[in-house]
C-alpha cells in the first residue's frame, strides 16, 4: 500500500517511451503523495488513477466481512460533528478529503475526476495527450466497492477468499 506512485514514477523515467499507469486506492495513494512534486520537476507524464470510494476500503472491507461491520477509523469522509452518523442520508460529509484535483493542481499537475462511465474515454484522452507532466484521474465509486480476493485475517494466502 503506497508503493504505487514511487514505482510508477521509477517505471516512466526508466522507460520513458512507454504509458505507465499507476492504480491505487484514495488512502493508498496519500501514503506517498509527495512523490508527485517530484514528477512535476522533472516533468515525467505519469498517468495516476485514484480509485475513491472515500474510506480505506481494504480496512472496511475487513471490518465488514471478519469484524461483523465494526467500523472503526476507515471513513476519510467522516468528521467529529458526524457523531458516528456515517450511513445516514441526512448527514453533512465534506465531499472529497482530499479533493485529488486540487491536489494534483496545488502541485502543478493536471487533475480530472470521473463521475459517470461516460466520462471514462474523455479522461484517458485527456491524459493521453497531457505529456508535460503527471496526471491524476480520479474515479469516484461506490463507498462500499469490495474488493476480491482478499486473504482473511490470520490466514495463509491459499486461504483467500474469491468470490
Amino acid at each position: 500500500m503506497g508503493y504505487g506512485i514511487p514505482a510508477g514514477l521509477g517505471a516512466k523515467m526508466g522507460n520513458p517511451d512507454k504509458d505507465v499507469l499507476v492504480i491505487s486506492g484514495d488512502g493508498g495513494a496519500q501514503m506517498n503523495i509527495q512523490e508527485m512534486a517530484t514528477a512535476v520537476v522533472y516533468e515525467v507524464p505519469l498517468i495516476i488513477i485514484i480509485l475513491n470510494n472515500g474510506y480505506l476500503g481494504n480496512v472496511r472491507q475487513w471490518q465488514e466481512m471478519f469484524y461483523n461491520k465494526r467500523y472503526s477509523s476507515t471513513c476519510l469522509l467522516y468528521r467529529k460533528s458526524c457523531g458516528g452518523a456515517c450511513g445516514d442520508p441526512d448527514r453533512t460529509c465534506p465531499e472529497y478529503t482530499p479533493d485529488f484535483v486540487m491536489l494534483a493542481e496545488s502541485y502543478g499537475a493536471k487533475g480530472i475526476r470521473v463521475k459517470q462511465a461516460e466520462d471514462i474515454k474523455r479522461a484517458f484522452y485527456f491524459a493521453k495527450n497531457n505529456v508535460s507532466g503527471p496526471i491524476i484521474i480520479e474515479f469516484i465509486i461506490e463507498h462500499e466497492e469490495n474488493v476480491l480476493p482478499i486473504v482473511p485475517p490470520g490466514n495463509a494466502i491459499s486461504e483467500m477468499i474469491i468470490k
